[in-house]
């Protein structure tokens, strides 16, 4: 297995990790409706439906909409996340930016 493919695919499991913990802070967020914390979660999951269509020869929907989805993912979710954050700090309860 040539190096290039494993550093490859240690990218790729540190960007899935890197949307699960996000998303997962997104859907333990309370303040937020149920619909805006469910949202990152599902476009991950979707794209990682798309992804797993390779496996059974459809590769046109995952070149069009797994890369797609998983960025909307991140960027929704860090969105989710950073707004909380300066909604803490805004209202002064006691928060820190890096909790």
């Amino acid at each position: 297995m040539s190096l290039v493919l494993v550093l490859l695919a240690l990218s790729a499991l540190a960007f899935l990790v890197y949307g699960v913990v996000l998303c997962t802070r997104v859907w333990r967020t309370a303040e937020l409706p149920r619909w805006r914390r469910i949202l990152p979660g599902l476009l991950l999951c979707l794209a990682l439906v798309a992804s797993l269509g390779r496996a059974w020869g459809v590769t046109a929907v995952a070149e069009a909409v797994a890369f797609p989805l998983n960025i909307a993912a991140l960027l929704l979710a860090s969105y989710e996340v950073q707004r909380h954050r300066r909604r803490g700090a805004a209202a002064g309860d006691g928060r820190e930016a890096g909790a």
